[in-house]
């Protein structure tokens, strides 16, 4: 993922795909850990990303990595009182911390079996990104030699590439959950592509559209089994997204429209959202990420693509 000449084509849809893998593997437990809050668990999700030194910080320090609700906020593109709703669940619930600068994850939190559990699938969900990247041929930049591994940068970077996603999504989703059900609708629907090295790479870009009859449709009976959020709220996003144009029906459920996804703006927000992998990416390496050899670097082992079925 180190460039390549200024006229060659960034594998948008490859990576996109990939990304969608990673989002909804992430976002299932994530919401498993938060009983179905899709907003708790990104509030947390930022706080955790921005105090992560904090929770290695010596007595006296814990002050550090704080982050404010305004700031919040303005970082989520949230309303200050709904993020102040979700700040004061999270440090009635023992997960947050308030002090003089603002709000910090408790280290505490991180032992708890259900954050522990969305944090080791975090993790090794990013593992398997560059594991399928490298995979599918996409250049890496190297590791720094000689620096060893800490999974904390790795948790750190899965975080990164979460919230860098939300950020270039925004403007096309307008709420979380249209971007999360959008990206799992894409995950059941290219599995045949994802899956396939020679598919994934004739259909790497968006120059050559996927053919309609490798589109596996989803229902959303099997989207809320998967990311465990209610039917009747799936349909109402559902809805919206096929109002928007970004997903259509099909027989046997719902798919991308394809179309819209090649549109101008959504080709800049797949383009942009692979520069920033590819930023957190060399980050990652320098921190000693092997990611010439991921699959070394995982804590569990590969995960399991979310289940369809």
């Amino acid at each position: 993922m180190n460039g390549g000449g200024e006229d060659e084509v960034p594998p948008i849809r490859l990576v996109t795909r990939l990304l969608s893998e990673m989002q909804t593997s992430i976002v299932a437990a994530g919401i498993r850990a938060f009983d179905g809050d899709l907003d708790r668990f990104v509030i947390f999700t930022l706080i955790v990303r921005q105090g992560m030194r904090s929770w290695e910080a010596a007595p006296g320090e814990e002050d550090a990595g704080a982050i404010s609700t305004h700031s919040l906020a303005a970082s989520l593109s949230r309303p200050f009182e709904t993020v102040r709703r979700h700040v004061i669940a999270l440090t009635e619930a023992g997960l947050c911390a308030r002090t003089p600068s603002g709000v910090r994850a408790r280290r505490q939190a991180q032992a708890r079996p259900e954050i522990r559990e969305a944090m080791i699938v975090a993790h090794d969900s990013l593992v398997r990104l560059v594991e399928d990247l490298a995979r599918f041929g996409v250049p890496l930049p190297p590791a720094r030699a000689g620096v060893a591994y800490d999974p904390a940068a790795g948790l750190q970077a899965s975080a990164d590439v979460m919230l860098a996603v939300i950020d270039s999504n925004m403007p096309a989703h307008s709420e979380w959950l249209n971007l999360v059900l959008f990206s799992s609708i894409l995950c059941a629907n290219s599995r045949a592509i994802t899956q396939d090295p020679a598919l994934a790479q004739t259909h790497r870009d968006h120059r050559n559209p996927v053919p309609g009859a490798l589109w596996r449709p989803v229902r959303i009976s099997v989207l809320s089994r998967t990311i465990g959020i209610p039917e009747s709220t799936l349909r109402r996003h559902a809805a919206e997204l096929m109002r928007r144009g970004s997903v259509m029906r099909a027989r046997g459920g719902l798919v991308v429209n394809e179309a819209w996804l090649n549109t101008p703006p959504a080709v800049a927000i797949s383009t942009a959202s692979y520069h920033n992998i590819r930023r957190i990416l060399t980050w990652l390496g320098a921190r000693g990420f092997a990611l010439d050899a991921p699959a070394g670097a995982y804590l569990r082992g590969r995960p399991d693509d979310a289940p369809f079925a």
